[in-house]
């Protein structure tokens, strides 16, 4: 029992994900398949980039609620220059997520302004500017050399799915083999105790949400390439998911404990039950309840209810 419950947040995610996986099968026998393994790879690969960036502030028990709208902004901004430019402007969407970024880490550090209020914020901020440079309308992106690195297979995988892969393998280093790493788990334990023991915690705020800012931009460079277009909302449908993900994976909102590698499998849970749901032609409406459902009762179980100051 006491390892189960030291390790809960690990195996209960990963547990509910082999469930997902039986039930699915059982109810359809097209389920469990390649052609729909490497579907669920290619659905995943954006959130799972999205999901990373929004795990570094949870961490510290925090919030980004901006990433979908740094998906949209970088997006469009990159877009509409693409036709003047050329496709190649498009390498600048993770740094336009950068400077998003230190925006929100400078708001929230040194301004002392709670993460959930200035990235709520900022994330109408971005997505006004999205819309000004687009005057809200599409913007279609052509094939081009560029894309043609993003797009398509490698052997059949995704190289999309690719990029999110070389995405984790360097945040979990960053994670668990840095000093920044190890100062936003310090954090998201205590702040307060971190403070006094000498971790510069205004700096590593910032240095994690422009981790984030950079994450986001990148997914926003993904999806464009992914979908062949920007619009006004690209990024709306992620936020909640990318959250919803990191929880799920047993990353709470607490912070403290979790991490990128947590994060791959909820964002599984979701992308499976999603294509699940679908395969089982379950109504659109009612996904969205069940998707609902899930996320409260995630929350429920991986939130430390002795740190219910949530969102610093």
């Amino acid at each position: 029992m006491g390892f189960l419950r030291e390790h809960w947040n690990t195996a209960a995610p990963f547990g509910a994900l082999i469930v997902l996986v039986v039930v699915f099968t059982l109810m359809n026998s097209t389920f469990l398949t390649k052609n729909n393994g490497l579907n669920i790879l290619s659905q995943s690969s954006v959130l799972l980039v999205l999901a990373i960036a929004a795990t570094f502030p949870i961490l510290m028990g925090s919030i980004d609620l901006s990433i979908g709208a740094i998906v949209t902004l970088s997006a469009s901004v990159c877009a509409t220059l693409a036709q003047q430019y050329g496709a190649w402007v498009f390498l600048l969407c993770p740094f336009i997520g950068l400077i998003c970024g230190l925006a929100n880490g400078l708001l929230v550090s040194y301004a002392k302004l709670p993460s959930f209020l200035v990235t709520l914020g900022t994330s109408f901020t971005f997505v006004g500017i999205a819309k000004f440079v687009t005057d809200g309308r599409p913007v279609p992106v052509a094939v081009s050399d560029l894309s043609q690195w993003f797009t398509g297979s490698i052997f059949g995988i995704p190289k999309v799915s690719l990029w999110a892969v070389v995405a984790l393998v360097l945040t979990t280093l960053i994670a668990s083999r840095t000093r920044l790493g190890r100062y936003m788990y310090a954090i998201g334990g205590n702040e307060l105790t971190s403070r006094l023991s000498g971790v510069p915690v205004d700096r590593t705020k910032v240095y994690a949400f422009l981790l984030t800012g950079f994450l986001a931009g990148a997914a926003g460079l993904l999806q464009v390439f992914r979908v062949r277009s920007s619009t006004p909302d690209l990024g709306d449908a992620f936020l909640l998911l990318a959250i919803a993900a990191v929880v799920m994976g047993g990353t709470p909102l607490s912070g403290g404990v979790g991490g990128p590698l947590r994060t791959v499998t909820g964002v599984l849970i979701i992308t499976t039950l999603s294509n699940g749901m679908v395969i089982g032609a379950v109504h659109p409406f009612l996904q969205t309840v069940v998707q609902g459902l899930v996320v409260v009762i995630a929350v429920a179980v991986t939130l430390d209810r002795k740190k219910l100051d949530l969102v610093k």
